[in-house]
């Protein structure tokens, strides 16, 4: 306490110096606008990704896809005009993950929440796309189905649509990758890391 006391006299003595400005310490209220904003604007690249699969059409290289080869990042070069959704949908929603004088640390952990909570929601639409995308090579998957491959490939991409966001505003990729993985069904040890990265720096950079 007395130690808590001194930090916030030395930080009162700064400020009336001129040595700063202002104290930048987070408050619980911070952390609830984050929380909020972060549901708010996952809610909202949802609804772009939904509003988006009417125009999906049949890739021409379904039922070509090599299965060794098959990486989440061809798999969406694959898939016509997915990455250009999943990068300009993630752009169309980063001001909400933007907010002066918040940690890192306190929007992945939003992001790893809501995350969560809207997993199953945009597993099915990610999913929704894929199969309109490959009707051969996902026919009669299940994204629920922990053995599925479309089950792999739709938890990887959401993860890289989360990272994205992520990065976008601004966090390190491998932090915001790590973050969001263990939010997610499966975890770290279901995803390729650096697969989920590559693919979530590209979504960054639309």
């Amino acid at each position: 306490m007395a130690k808590q006391l001194l930090n916030e006299e030395f930080q009162r003595m700064q400020k009336l110096a001129g040595i700063i400005t202002e104290v930048e310490q987070q408050s619980p209220n911070d952390e609830a606008k984050v929380e909020k904003n972060v549901e708010a604007g996952l809610e909202k690249l949802l609804k772009t990704i939904d509003s988006a699969k009417q125009s999906v059409k049949p890739s021409p290289k379904d039922g070509e896809l090599n299965e060794l080869l098959l990486t989440l990042g061809s798999l969406v070069a694959g898939a016509p005009g997915l990455l250009n959704l999943l990068g300009k949908a993630v752009t169309g929603v980063v001001d909400f993950f933007s907010l002066d004088n918040v940690d890192h640390t306190t929007l992945g952990d939003a992001l790893q929440k809501y995350g969560r909570k809207l997993e199953h929601k945009y597993i099915e639409s990610i999913a929704g796309w894929l199969q309109l995308a490959f009707p051969k090579k996902f026919k009669g998957q299940d994204p629920h189905d922990e053995k599925s491959d479309l089950y792999d490939k739709a938890h990887g991409i959401y993860a890289a649509v989360l990272a994205g966001a992520a990065i976008s505003s601004g966090v390190e990729a491998f932090n915001a990758v790590s973050t969001i993985l263990k939010g997610l069904e499966g975890g770290l040890s279901a995803f390729k890391t650096a697969e989920v990265i590559g693919l979530a720096k590209n979504i960054a950079k639309y």
